[in-house]
């Protein structure tokens, strides 16, 4: 024990003296105080190695009785105990001995005569908060983070920022700006890369903003405060699920901005009987939602759109979003890549509620019936739609080619999906109205007429997307011998190209050696 006094005595002596040398060709401030401290180690130090023979010499003899407590060595004989405060009687009176004070006043000693080397950056954000800088940062998937930075304009007044730039080595430049589409709001600019040093309200912070290597964006808050850093991004986070451009907008599961847009009403015949029940089931409710909550009803709902391919059911629920001035959620089986997506949509869709949640061909989004498959988002579904957590102010409105192939706990259970509304195939007026609709973004002066009645009633049992396929095989015939504008007789054309294919869809596959005619004529589809 001796031993390791004299080594510390001797430490402490050398950078004394360094310190002193220091602090007589440099002012400083804290040089004072740092040599007290030192000082009053140093001296400590010296009392207990003059007093500890005369100590060990009472312990043997028995005058005194030593306290497990206070036992500074091992039964080694080598580490100082985890109770770093000890009591020494002395012929001197008695006095205590902090371990741990004297190490953190070698170490304050050892920063004064070796300061550390910060980098420009942290040079520059320390000299601005005034003080010891703490680190707080968190960070998102790309879109998302785009769309967190860009808020941080509006979170924050003009007035508020002090400094903005960006390093390169020790030289200053500007900060890297990107582009955000916000669908109908157009193009926005926000900052990906860069230093803000902010000042509101007397607090100074600064925030530093990146990107990772794997994509993400990156926001670091810096403080003088311990923790504070993560109080403003907590702040920043909760200002831009209420306040933020997410709020009112139609997007995907990836934050990609949809367009609200009128062009899907004009390519779409509405069927009467369906677009009145979704304008009651969607729209309306959607505006009765806060008054549901207020008298502590549901104000939740799903709606599936069921029927055959092609016939609108993904057109119909976008037009009613687009109406919707709410914001809107698509979901589709690409976008799925990964376990717990629909988890988080749905987590996103309660942040910005009220909120209507768009899932196209839900069958193949993971809902396919456990009859035929277990699939790993199903149970995803089913917490997410009626699970722990309340989906208040959520409205799902989903599309199926095959009803009966989604699982019953999705389709047959209120609370998840209380209505289904059966598309089915457009009658005459629909399919007027449709080849109506088409033939006005073509060249043709058809707009009204017999030809476009007949082919309307000879199209019975076509689906708007097949009479879509006849007006443009129409259009491709005309350009085909010549003609600039489609005439009836192209419309006549396509129509029974059309219904020859679609015949050929339905039609088996010949085996080998059925034919019996090597000569047969070919079938194309």
């Amino acid at each position: 024990m001796d031993e390791k006094i004299r080594e510390h005595l001797e430490k402490i002596e050398d950078i004394k003296q360094q310190v002193e040398e220091l602090a007589a060709s440099v002012e400083y401030e804290h040089y004072g105080h740092v040599l007290d401290d030192i000082n009053h180690e140093v001296d400590t130090l010296r009392k207990m190695e003059s007093a500890r023979a005369s100590h060990q010499k009472k312990l043997e003899a028995g005058e005194i009785v030593q306290n497990a407590k206070s036992d500074l060595i091992d039964e080694d004989g080598d580490d100082f105990s985890s109770n770093s405060t000890f009591e020494v009687n002395t012929p001197i009176g008695q006095f205590s001995v902090d371990m741990e004070g004297f190490e953190a006043a070698k170490t304050r000693a050892k920063e004064i005569v070796n300061p550390p080397k910060f980098s420009k950056g942290r040079e520059m954000t320390r000299e601005f908060i005034g003080g010891e800088d703490k680190m707080d940062f968190r960070y998102w998937s790309n879109n998302l983070g785009s769309l967190i930075k860009l808020h941080l304009d509006s979170m924050y007044d003009e007035s508020y920022l002090v400094k903005e730039f960006d390093l390169e080595g020790k030289l200053e430049t500007q900060a890297t700006y990107g582009n955000l589409q916000l669908g109908d709001e157009g193009s926005r600019r926000f900052i990906q890369s860069g230093y803000r040093f902010y000042e509101r309200d007397g607090e100074r912070f600064v925030v530093i903003l990146s990107q990772d290597q794997d994509g993400d964006q990156r926001i670091v808050y810096i403080t003088t405060q311990e923790g504070r850093g993560l109080e403003l991004l907590d702040e920043l986070e909760e200002d831009f699920y209420a306040n933020g451009p997410l709020n009112g907008a139609f997007i995907d599961m990836d934050y990609n901005f949809i367009k609200r847009s009128d062009v899907v009403d004009e390519l779409l015949a509405w069927n009467p009987r369906i677009r009145k029940q979704l304008e009651k089931d969607v729209l309306d409710f959607l505006e009765l939602m806060p008054i549901l909550y207020e008298r502590g009803l549901p104000n939740s709902r799903g709606i599936i759109l069921s029927g055959a391919p092609g016939t609108g059911k993904t057109m119909y629920a976008k037009s009613i979003a687009a109406e919707a001035a709410t914001t809107t959620i698509l979901i589709s089986a690409e976008m799925i890549r990964q376990r717990h997506d629909i988890k988080s949509t749905f987590k996103l869709a309660r942040k910005l509620a009220p909120t209507l949640i768009i899932i196209e061909d839900i069958d193949t989004a993971g809902t396919v019936s456990r009859k035929f498959t277990d699939h790993p988002i199903l149970g995803e579904y089913l917490q997410s739609m009626d699970g722990m957590d309340a989906n208040n102010g959520i409205l799902v409105l989903a599309t199926t080619n095959h009803t009966e192939n989604i699982d019953p706990a999705i389709s047959d259970r209120p609370g998840r999906f209380d209505r289904i509304i059966e598309v089915p195939m457009p009658d005459k007026a629909q399919r007027k109205q449709i080849i109506k609709n088409l033939l006005r973004n073509m060249p043709s002066k058809m707009t009204e007429g017999e030809a476009i009645d007949r082919i309307a009633s000879k199209s019975n049992g076509l689906s708007g997307a097949w009479i879509r396929e006849v007006v443009q095989t129409a259009m491709i015939e005309a350009i085909s011998v010549g003609r600039e504008e489609i005439e009836a007789s192209d419309l006549e054309y396509g129509l029974k190209d059309v219904l020859d294919r679609r015949g050929m869809a339905y039609k088996p596959t010949p085996r080998l050696g059925e034919s019996g005619n090597s000569n047969s004529e070919v079938s194309v589809m």
